[in-house]
């Protein structure tokens, strides 16, 4: 009999898995601290569950496009409602610009270490991921061999800004020099809203029709399980976008805990307790001699090679001294010792601070 799985396209079993088992071991063990997967500690208000509640009562009904909510997000960057394309997370909008722009043979090209999704989604389209390294010496994006990396079968390029997992922002020099290429390229702004000072990059793409902007409410706005990100794009590529992603990507649900959310400026105080919680981390970090890279987002890179200890250490002995989920990171440019932090609720962030000073500080 055939092996079924020889009548599946062979990119399927080819592409790299993102991994999402450690949540099944997260939810499974509720008294572990969850602070490895850049989750918001701080749950929906009550106004947000009181909107979910009552659209939920009327969850027999398919979902509007929501002009609305796509006119207010298009307000709270300079643009229109059509610009604005409504996704099921970000997550939703990797997988989608992946289908949009890449065929088998292509090329997506981005930096290593990234988000693992981008690459897992460009190889289940049967494209190759060409990654450049971050620079050696501050983790800074290659921009030089990136551009270097660019053929005539790059079709998509990423920069994630500030970058996932050193936190660190792109040169805006830097980031036209690829806008100048031509090459669609996204502009994946996830943790921007960490950081309001610095403000999205409308004007690119305002400038540059194949450049897109991809947010998701997943962090600063903390509806990671409630699943809703948007693109903000030329009314063409935002055309593009809504055809690939399927009809009522978006739930009722979905919506109009975003549209409250909003409403409600809930945000801001979200904001607060990340970066206050941070500057806390990386007082503590210093004092034991460990590295930590800028926190503009809500997840911080500490290097903690100096200590001699690998990543898997580390990370094992948040478990086992605090019982911490912390994140686990590959070597980065061939050194070891590696990990990744994200604030939790105030008693884990409390067991974090006492990890670093016991099992660091000794």
């Amino acid at each position: 009999m055939t092996d079924i799985k020889d009548k599946v396209v062979p990119w399927v079993f080819t592409a790299p898995e993102y991994n999402t088992s450690i949540l099944d071991k997260a939810w499974a063990q509720p008294d572990c601290g969850r602070m490895m997967l850049n989750e918001n500690p701080v749950p929906p208000s009550e106004q947000v569950v009181e909107a979910i509640t009552n659209i939920a009562k009327r969850g027999n009904r398919y979902p509007d496009r929501m002009y609305r909510l796509r006119s207010k997000l298009g307000e709270l960057h300079g643009v229109k409602a059509e610009n604005i394309a409504l996704a099921n997370g970000s997550s939703e909008t990797i997988d989608a610009m992946m289908r949009i722009f890449l065929q088998p043979g292509d090329e997506f090209l981005c930096s290593i270490p990234t988000f693992e999704m981008f690459p897992s989604r460009a190889g289940l389209c049967g494209a190759t991921t060409v990654q450049v390294p971050l620079r050696d010496e501050d983790l800074q994006y290659d921009v030089a061999g990136m551009l270097a990396a660019v053929t005539d079968k790059t079709k998509l390029i990423l920069i994630i800004n500030p970058n996932n997992p050193t936190g660190i922002f792109i040169d805006d020099a830097d980031l036209i020099k690829f806008c100048e290429l031509g090459i669609p390229m996204c502009v994946d702004e996830a943790y921007l809203d960490y950081h309001p000072e610095v403000e999205a990059k409308i004007d690119l793409v305002k400038k540059y029709p194949h450049v897109f902007l991809s947010h998701t409410f997943s962090k600063a706005f903390g509806l990671a399980g409630i699943r809703f990100g948007y693109v903000v794009a030329a009314p063409e590529l935002v055309d593009a976008f809504n055809l690939m992603y399927l009809p009522w990507n978006v739930s009722l649900m979905a919506m109009a805990a975003a549209e409250t959310v909003l409403d409600t400026g809930e945000v801001k105080q979200k904001v607060k307790y990340n970066n206050d919680w941070m500057a806390t981390f990386v007082k503590e970090l210093e004092a034991v001699g460990l590295k930590p890279y800028p926190p503009h987002g809500n997840y911080m890179l500490v290097d903690a090679s100096v200590t001699g200890k690998t990543t898997g250490e580390i990370v094992q002995a948040g478990m086992d001294m605090e019982k911490l989920f912390l994140k686990t990171i590959k070597p980065i440019n061939g050194k070891d010792g590696y990990f990744r932090v994200t604030p939790g609720t105030p008693e884990e962030s409390e067991r974090f601070v006492r990890f670093i000073r016991n099992y660091f500080g000794k």
